[in-house]
């Protein structure tokens, strides 16, 4: 580890690279800004690909890197860097020499737009060539305090004059954790079961994302709605009762209840996010999320993957 004036510390990289002018930069492909699990998926498939591009990952102090990474993303020439704050002359020296940079913030969190602007600041201040923002489908849906959030850091994006790519994901089939639900036969929600709501399975995003950032300049300035199947939870159940040849039911707990059961978890965080859950569990129940397939399938090749395949996938291991 090298440790930086800017506080910065390079990891797993024996290379030492330079934030002054006198030394030159190693070159990289893609900065990922965040450790969080969809940017793990994006790893994992930039990874598995027989010419990896260099990767760079910021990741915040209290993150052990040994546990949240593989050994082949902390080893020469991909580097973890880790950052104890968010003022632009740190960003800007860690996004020096990235080419792309893949990008999704804090999941409900009063910070989200502020640290968002701030790695597209830094992005472009570092001269960066192209940029992808993981957002949410349907960021117009403001009455969702995410998807506000999300739409205006989309709309700064937009005008940061930067080359970019906006990608727009459904819900993720990995929000339910099918261990607890094949062990307790229970799939909690906070919302009524019969209202459809589209999802995408992560490992369709991540080979999304490898795919822009592989290519950015095909994609530049679009924004994708990412969409596999929309069916109901209590459909959801059903097919994961299926696969796993045991009873699961749907329990649906009022708005308050289901966010006292999410305490603890990463999501609920503060006041601000307990009332962020709990009106978007008002909104599900009354709207769902669903939008369109066609999208993902145009750039996928194929047919995404669907909730059955998923689960037949996952409960396989």
């Amino acid at each position: 580890m090298r440790q930086l004036m800017t506080g910065i510390a390079y990891l797993g990289s024996q290379h030492a690279y330079s934030l002054t002018t006198t030394e030159p930069f190693m070159p990289l492909t893609v900065l990922v800004t965040s450790t969080g699990r969809i940017c793990r998926y994006v790893i994992s498939s930039l990874l598995s690909l027989p010419n990896c591009p260099i990767i760079r990952v910021l990741a915040r102090a209290h993150v052990d890197v040994e546990k949240a990474f593989p050994q082949a993303l902390r080893s020469h020439p991909h580097s973890i860097v880790t950052i104890d704050r968010f003022d632009g002359r740190t960003l800007e020296a860690a996004f020096k020499g990235a080419a792309v940079v893949f990008h999704t913030g804090p999941l409900i969190d009063p910070q989200e737009e502020a640290t968002s602007i701030a790695m597209i600041d830094a992005a472009r201040a570092a001269g960066v060539g192209h940029f992808v923002l993981c957002s949410v489908l349907h960021p117009f849906r403001t009455k969702l305090e995410s998807h506000k959030t999300k739409i205006a850091i989309e709309g700064y994006l937009a005008e940061s004059r930067l080359n970019y790519t906006v990608l727009q994901p459904a819900h993720y089939m990995q929000n339910v954790d099918l261990s607890v639900a094949v062990r307790s036969g229970v799939i909690p929600l906070g919302f009524s079961a019969y209202v459809e709501h589209s999802f995408i399975d992560m490992t369709d995003l991540a080979h999304i994302a490898r795919m822009i950032i592989l290519d950015p300049k095909k994609h530049n300035q679009a924004r994708y709605e990412l969409v596999s199947q929309s069916i109901t939870y209590h459909e959801v159940a059903r097919i994961i009762a299926k696969v796993a040849a045991r009873d699961i039911q749907c329990e649906v707990l009022s708005p308050k209840a289901f966010v006292e059961h999410m305490m603890g978890s990463p999501y609920v965080r503060s006041e601000h996010s307990e009332d962020a859950i709990m009106r978007m569990m008002v909104y599900y129940d009354r709207w769902g999320l669903v939008g369109n397939s066609n999208v993902l399938k145009w750039l996928l090749g194929r047919e995404p993957i669907t909730w059955e395949e998923y689960a037949r996938r996952e409960l396989r291991r």
